[in-house]
């Protein structure tokens, strides 16, 4: 367990020291999700590692889908994601059945994306570890972009997590909020600015939309330079996407933040991933 500068340390160590076989990792200051998630990579000993943030919970039986997928994970393959449900049960996967690789032109191109968890080899993941980009969102898509550089990532349709989406603590919660706006627009300029040019040259239609989506977070966090970010992604290749955040951009922050939550509640725009 990591405790990453908060404020109910005491309670957290009463918790962990009850528990045999747990230790507790302290950063006397937040060092945010990514430098956290390495402490305890850095600190672990096992074959396999697996992170389990603060909207986490594994699944009843979970060391019998772990083992299952141990013999099913391809050796040549260093990170495995397996599927997560929500509260009420729906799988967090856009294609739920499916199990096989996923290749850096399919992570690009959004192809079997959804929310997932994932599974390292502990010796490759202690060399590797998250890219830190010092934010206070862990900005992932940068670290597994980086991992499937190295080789396909495996996916296991086998549910292993039950995701907190709008739970205390949640990544994922209030996402709309200027806060969490302006920490995702964080990332995208981080993400563009290390795979820009990749997304370009491999997933063209992809490119399009993050910078639509960044447009999006600009304007929920009243930051600027949303225009020009709509003008720079808006294509015939995603005329949907491009009209539905020019409609975000005009009615502003406030509105654009119930639109979006709407029109993702009705299955009109990606849920996960």
């Amino acid at each position: 367990m990591v405790d990453d500068g908060s404020s109910d340390s005491a309670a957290l160590a009463g918790i962990v020291g009850s528990h045999l076989n747990a230790r507790l990792l302290v950063h006397e200051t937040n060092r945010g999700t990514c430098a956290g998630r390495n402490t305890g990579i850095t600190a672990s000993r096992g074959d396999i590692v697996l992170m389990l943030d603060a909207d986490d919970e594994l699944v009843p039986g979970w060391p019998a889908v772990v083992n299952a997928v141990i013999n099913e994970w391809p050796t040549n393959t260093q990170v495995c994601y397996l599927a997560c449900c929500n509260l009420e049960g729906k799988v967090t996967a856009e294609n739920p059945s499916y199990s096989g690789a996923l290749t850096l032109n399919d992570m690009l191109n959004e192809r079997q994306s959804g929310e997932y968890i994932a599974l390292f080899r502990g010796d490759y993941v202690r060399q590797k570890q998250y890219i830190d980009l010092g934010l206070p969102m862990p900005c992932e898509a940068v670290s597994y972009i980086n991992f499937a550089h190295d080789a396909p990532i495996w996916i296991s349709n086998r549910i292993l997590r039950i995701y907190y989406e709008d739970g205390t603590g949640s990544l994922s919660s209030d996402w709309t909020s200027p806060k969490k706006a302006r920490a995702m627009a964080q990332c995208y300029f981080k993400l563009f600015q290390r795979y820009g040019l990749l997304y370009q040259q491999e997933a063209p239609k992809t490119w399009n939309t993050k910078r639509l989506r960044l447009a999006v977070y600009l304007r929920l966090a009243s930051m600027p330079g949303a225009w020009g970010w709509w003008w720079a992604g808006a294509s015939f290749t995603c005329i949907k996407e491009s009209v539905g955040t020019l409609v975000i951009l005009i009615f502003g922050p406030k509105l654009g933040a119930k639109i979006v939550k709407l029109v993702k509640k009705l299955g009109l725009i990606r849920q996960y991933g």
